[in-house]
């Protein structure tokens, strides 16, 4: 054997463990850089936390535009029981108003995102609260009509400009901060049936006092809400057409389960006060049952919102949208005390997608959340007038207390059509140890 033998197995040793740990340090190289490129996807929430106060200025501002709106509405059951306009009438009426309220969202929504300018989100709840004021002194039906499709165009001034803002604010917790937003519209949308009830029993002019709480609430506003910017992303209409382009029938089927949950909560409110009074009962009852179910529906959004950061979007819309339907059913059916938590646990169910949908619609026009917030809050909403308007003929030839046992069933439809959304790139549930607490 040669004496060199042993030396150059050595030498082979040592050149293959070389060989070994350059391997080893370039795959361990790879996985830090891919690590690292997982870190830089992922953003990092430590330290950034939503603007709560100012997301809390602008769902005041929510809770007042939402409140006079509903009021405006919520009024025309009684002048249906004066025998001064009939159901189908009042339907009408609520048709011109969504349709005011709604077709110019989109469109104010592309002004505020290409301007930047803060005024619609100040002078909206002012002016649809000048409208529901004077309603009580409107002399005919056509003034009516002229006060709901007037009014409708301060509501569609405010939301989506105010949910861009919300949008801007939440520190990439959307789901929580539109949860907080939509809260402040359910409760005024709750507070327009006990406003509409109280106005009833003093005298329909005393209607004239709903402006007074609005212009502090505008001032408030005007002094808090944050200064807007326009758009990173260009808003011009080649580019809103390119976003939208993979993203039309998404935004297609959001669109049409807000709709139909918002005339399942339409439907009820007009619908209630008249059902109780066909019942032998006061018609206030249904004003007060109409207002538990949208103050539930209120605190029910805002835990839809936080639980869809947490579970996924489109999980929170079907299983709550399906919940409500047997809920509703139980409430309307049922007697005395039993009424009150059925209805309330059914409002929270059918309203917990309130914010949820939303925040879907901007997730696939991240560039333009103005223009997604005018589809999801304000066009799907006339489109719902549509829906309420066919329900309210039909109650004038089959009758109210029939017609009603309609309306649940149509939250089952919005769900089944819920499950067909796609989700869009990039939305996840936020990581649970990376969870934004709570202010104290």
């Amino acid at each position: 054997m040669s004496p060199h033998g042993p030396n150059i197995g050595r030498t082979r040793m040592r050149r293959i463990r070389g060989l070994r740990l350059v391997k080893s340090a370039v795959r361990g190289y790879r996985g830090e850089i891919r690590v690292a490129a997982i870190q830089r996807s992922v953003p990092d929430r430590a330290g950034i936390t939503l603007d709560y106060f100012r997301v809390g200025v602008l769902s005041v501002g929510h809770l007042a535009n939402d409140m006079y709106g509903n009021a405006l509405t919520a009024l025309m059951p009684y002048l249906v029981l004066q025998g001064r306009i009939t159901a189908t009438f009042a339907g009408l009426v609520l048709l011109l108003y969504l349709i005011g309220s709604s077709i110019p969202q989109p469109f104010l929504g592309l002004m505020s995102d290409q301007s930047g300018r803060r005024f619609l989100v100040v002078l909206g709840p002012l002016w649809i609260g000048a409208a529901a004021s004077l309603v009580g002194w409107a002399s005919n039906g056509g003034a009516v009509l002229a006060l709901a499709l007037v009014g409708g165009l301060g509501t569609a001034a405010f939301h989506p400009q105010a949910a861009s803002m919300v949008d801007r604010l939440s520190a990439g917790y959307k789901g929580r901060a539109m949860a907080i937003f939509s809260m402040g519209g359910n409760l005024g949308f709750a507070l327009g049936p006990l406003a509409a009830a109280l106005i009833a029993l003093a005298g329909l002019h005393w209607s004239l006092i709903l402006i007074l709480p609005g212009i502090p609430v505008a001032l408030l506003v005007a002094r808090y809400a944050p200064r807007t910017r326009r758009s990173a992303v260009s808003t011009t209409r080649p580019s809103i057409r390119a976003a939208a382009r993979g993203s039309w029938g998404a935004l297609s089927l959001i669109v049409a389960v807000i709709a139909i949950r918002s005339a399942v909560q339409y439907a009820l409110i007009i619908f209630l006060p008249l059902y109780y009074h066909a019942r032998g009962l006061p018609p206030q009852l249904g004003s007060y049952i109409a207002f538990v179910l949208s103050v539930a529906g209120a605190f029910g959004g805002l835990a839809g919102g936080n639980l869809s950061d947490r579970h996924g979007r489109k999980i929170v819309v079907v299983s709550s949208l399906l919940a409500s339907v047997p809920l509703l059913y139980l409430a309307l059916l049922a007697n005395g005390w039993w009424v009150w938590p059925l209805v309330a646990v059914g409002g929270a169910a059918l309203l917990a997608s309130n914010s949820v949908t939303v925040v879907q619609g901007q997730e696939l026009l991240p560039g333009n959340t103005g223009v997604a917030s005018g589809l999801t809050l304000g066009f799907a909403f006339g489109l719902s007038g549509i829906f309420t308007a066919t329900l309210t003929a039909v109650s004038d030839h089959i009758g109210v207390q029939t017609t009603i046992f309609m309306v649940p069933a149509m939250a089952l439809v919005g769900a089944c059509i819920a499950l067909f959304v796609r989700q869009a790139p990039g939305s996840r549930p936020a990581p649970a140890d990376h969870a934004d607490p709570m202010p104290a």
